[in-house]
């Protein structure tokens, strides 16, 4: 029988943490700089690894970049968003879960998202990696809407194709931005969009007569 070749765990853990040193270096000076100004010798340098280092770990330039994009539309909290949806059962609460999920990522992924919306039209790997980024963004609210039509809690006139939009409408980057600039706390952005968003996508609760006095 052949044996397994061995992997050694610290081996491991030292190349991821290599990998993650080389993408935080990138995000800042991609940020500073800008991507057409960022060598990858400099990437190497703000690391501390060899430029050769770079290449072996992540790649060239449209690599880190892409990796960036990977990176940040792999954002835990994401999981974590859908994992709630997919056992929630109200509406307005899964709206809620949503609204408070991509204010979190957005925060966290502040730096990508500037990087990557920033200098999209100055490269077109930086434009395949926003792209990317966005694509996969969109396609975790489209899970979201479909849960929403499953729980047939749309209004009659939506249906999930358009749930999509509408999400993307209200908690995505442009969203986000929008509100953040206009100085509101990610709280008070968060439950505004809640409620911009229920009135938007869900039929609305059954009118209650008032208790007889």
């Amino acid at each position: 029988m052949a044996r397994r070749p061995y992997v050694s765990r610290v081996r491991v853990q030292a190349a991821l943490e290599t990998h993650a040193a080389i993408l935080d270096a990138a995000r800042t000076l991609f940020a500073e700089q800008g991507y057409a100004r960022t060598s990858v010798a400099a990437v190497a340098e703000r690391a501390g690894v060899a430029v050769n280092t770079v290449y072996t770990s992540v790649g060239g330039k449209p690599a880190l970049i892409r990796a960036l994009g990977e990176d940040g539309a792999a954002d835990e909290v994401t999981r974590e968003v859908l994992d709630q949806v997919s056992r929630l059962t109200d509406g307005r609460e899964i709206l809620r879960v949503t609204a408070h999920g991509t204010g979190e990522v957005t925060r966290r992924q502040a730096t990508t998202l500037k990087v990557l919306l920033d200098n999209r039209t100055s490269d077109p790997a930086v434009a395949d990696a926003a792209a990317l980024a966005v694509r996969r963004y969109r396609a975790s609210l489209g899970r979201i809407a479909a849960r929403l039509a499953d729980l047939a809690v749309l209004r009659d006139d939506i249906d999930r194709t358009r749930a999509e939009e509408i999400l993307w409408f209200y908690f995505g980057t442009s969203a986000w931005n929008a509100v953040r600039e206009l100085g509101w706390s990610w709280e008070t952005a968060a439950d505004w969009l809640t409620t911009q968003s229920s009135s938007a996508l869900l039929e609305p609760p059954p009118h209650r007569p008032p208790a007889p006095s």
